[in-house]
């Protein structure tokens, strides 16, 4: 009896840990993501009209004039169904909790991924906060659609864990996440990889391959089932290709920083686990199934900054199993060896706690607007001053201007980076904001009603000193400009 209550005490101390971890991961920030409004514009028009906006509805550059397949269509419908459900008062405080729910449930599913049979202890407890410090880069703002990919993998990593300790899994589950994932975020394609990849492992481990092939084949059928078509194939596989000059977390992580900290911890980590499973490997089974997906996932974190909470989440889930349980410290004999590991523990756990407590209660439950990505003082000019039109607007703050202003005016350039504009016509309008003289033009072809313009934008004071346009509102770090 006492055994078993020291082993319940060991298991609620180890979750409780991690609800304090995820707490403060989730409210540490809440800044408004820009993609947020813009997704929250498609979801009022879709309430409104039942059909999807032509891709000059909201943009006077758009460069594809007819219905846009958006492979994030259902992520909009959601977010504006909660803003309709909570209302403009609650709507920030919504979306904070659903980040939280998102964030739990991905943790939670990696856990019960990475535990299997294996019992909680304090060098797993610290692992888990690596790999919670890890997801913290996606789960700065407000929700973003790809946290649902978050979800889905987790989901798939327990499932895969489930099915490899003898509890099957039926493949209609498989189709069935494929259905709505495919409807909510273009990750869906790492979903496909991952049943592909896992499907050659098993062939050449001489596993149940033709299952996991077969569940490949049906969940790429089910992806067609959306409101585009294969349509969704072809602006997915755009989104996936197009150059992104500038977007930071598309490009490879920053090596010589304290970015992506948690990352490179957790790369550090497993790094040393393989070659210590490398020169072990005549002592124990290797689990080579776990080392050849968590291998894939590292290449593809490599490549991608955006995808180094994906490869923790593979890391928490598979490599735990792949290494032995960490000692007891009672079973260690020599005392000094023992001191030694308990502070190592101690200090593992203690300093992620802590941590979380200093940043506590961080930006809470509140939804905070970055004049950034959210020009809330500029746009409330334009509303008062009811122009309308097309509003001149650089890239992050397109998709503000697009929601609040919508139905009044259109803005050059938003968030829907790779759906709408060609690289093209967004090269041309950052050259504008950078005072490239050959995307001048924009002043005239075609010319703005408006233009929203940063405060350290270079092409700001050319406009300040330009006859056709006179300054008619400056704000905190934005100024608005309209024809003299």
């Amino acid at each position: 009896m006492l055994v078993f209550r020291m082993a319940l005490w060991g298991r609620v101390a180890f979750w409780a840990y991690l609800f304090v971890l995820t707490w403060a991961d989730g409210i540490v920030f809440n800044w408004a993501d820009p993609d947020l409004w813009h997704r929250l514009a498609l979801g009022d028009y879709l309430f409104r009209t039942g059909h999807f906006p032509l891709g000059g509805t909201f943009s006077y550059l758009a460069d594809y004039p007819g219905p846009i397949p958006d492979h994030e269509w259902g992520s909009a419908v959601i977010f504006y169904a909660v803003y309709r459900l909570a209302g403009t008062n609650g709507f920030g405080s919504a979306m904070v909790g659903l980040k939280l729910v998102a964030l739990a449930v991905t943790i939670t599913l990696v856990v019960w991924a990475g535990l299997r049979k294996q019992r909680p202890s304090v060098p797993l407890a610290a692992f888990y906060a690596i790999v919670l410090f890890a997801q913290l880069p996606n789960f700065l703002s407000t929700l973003r659609c790809m946290v649902f990919t978050h979800i889905f993998i987790a989901l798939w990593l327990y499932w895969y864990q489930c099915e490899r300790t003898g509890r099957r899994i039926p493949g209609w589950a498989y189709v069935a996440t494929m259905l709505v994932w495919a409807n909510v975020h273009g990750g869906f394609v790492i979903g496909l990889g991952w049943l592909g990849l896992v499907a050659a492992i098993e062939y050449f481990q001489k596993g149940p391959w033709r299952i996991w092939a077969g569940r490949t084949v049906a969940c790429a059928l089910v992806t067609l089932v959306n409101p585009f078509g294969w349509q969704l194939w072809r602006v997915t596989l755009r989104a996936l290709t197009a150059p992104r000059p500038g977007f930071a977390e598309w490009a490879m992580v920053p090596w010589l920083s304290s970015a992506f900290l948690g990352y490179k911890l957790i790369l550090g980590l497993t790094l040393v686990a393989l070659v210590y499973l490398a020169t072990r490997r005549n002592d124990r089974d290797i689990d080579y199934r776990s080392i050849a997906l968590i291998d894939a996932f590292m290449l593809l974190s490599i490549t991608s900054a955006r995808q180094t909470a994906l490869f923790a989440l593979v890391v928490g889930a598979l490599l735990p199993g792949t290494l032995p349980s960490a000692p007891r410290a009672v079973r260690i004999s020599t005392p000094l060896r023992r001191l030694a590991y308990m502070g190592l523990c101690s200090v593992c756990l203690l300093v992620p706690f802590y941590s979380a407590l200093l940043i506590l209660p961080g930006d809470g439950l509140r939804l905070t607007y970055s004049d950034g990505s959210a020009p809330v003082e500029a746009v409330n000019f334009l509303k008062r001053t009811e122009v309308c039109g097309n509003l001149l607007t650089p890239f992050n703050l397109g998709s503000y201007a697009m929601w609040a202003l919508r139905g009044r005016m259109r803005v050059s350039m938003d968030g829907r980076y790779d759906l709408v504009y060609k690289p093209a016509t967004f090269l041309r309008v950052d050259q504008f904001y950078n005072a490239q003289p050959e995307s001048l033009d924009l002043l005239t072809q075609p010319k703005p009603d408006a233009i929203l313009v940063p405060e350290k934008a270079p092409v700001y004071p050319l406009l300040l000193k330009s006859p056709a346009w006179r300054e008619a509102f400056h704000g905190t770090s934005n100024a608005v400009f309209l024809p003299r």
